[in-house]
């Protein structure tokens, strides 16, 4: 088992927490669950209802859509980051390749955690914007790139 300290260090490594303190981290680690699981097993499956942010502790996880693999998660790695924000349908299927763990962010507790510090929602907003802004001039680059063709 992690110690909070050790998830919080994990946490820190998730693109979306980037722009959020240590201590707002803390609160998050407290409410993360260690998950084990056995080669072949599956986290979730493409069109199940989105259940939290998964962080690979040791292992390897594949990510597939439609039967294709589209990832494979070593460890460090996170899948599953936009079912904190989105409560749409997982557009893929999650499954341990080998002996793995991970360790999960719940959905549900996150936005409890959320509601009691709110000061994390800046850092979270920060981190989007920034992403957005990104995106939008590499739109951008590729409109201008296009149309002097």
């Amino acid at each position: 088992m992690l110690t909070n300290l050790e998830r919080v260090l994990l946490l820190q490594n998730v693109d979306v927490f980037s722009h959020v303190t240590l201590e707002q981290l803390s609160y998050l680690a407290a409410i993360a669950q260690e998950i084990s699981m056995p080669a072949g097993q599956r986290l979730y499956e493409e069109g199940d209802a989105p259940d939290g942010l998964y962080i690979v502790i040791s292992g390897c996880v594949l990510m597939r859509h439609s039967l294709q693999e589209i990832d494979r998660v070593a460890p460090n790695g996170t899948f599953g980051v936009w079912a904190l924000f989105d409560d749409g349908p997982r557009l893929a299927t999650a499954e341990s390749v080998e002996e793995s763990r991970v360790l999960l962010v719940p959905r549900e507790e996150f936005y409890n955690v959320l509601s009691e510090h709110v000061e994390i929602v800046a850092g979270l907003f920060k981190h989007l914007v920034q992403r957005l802004k990104r995106l939008t001039v590499l739109v951008d680059q590729q409109t201008w790139q296009g149309s002097m063709r």
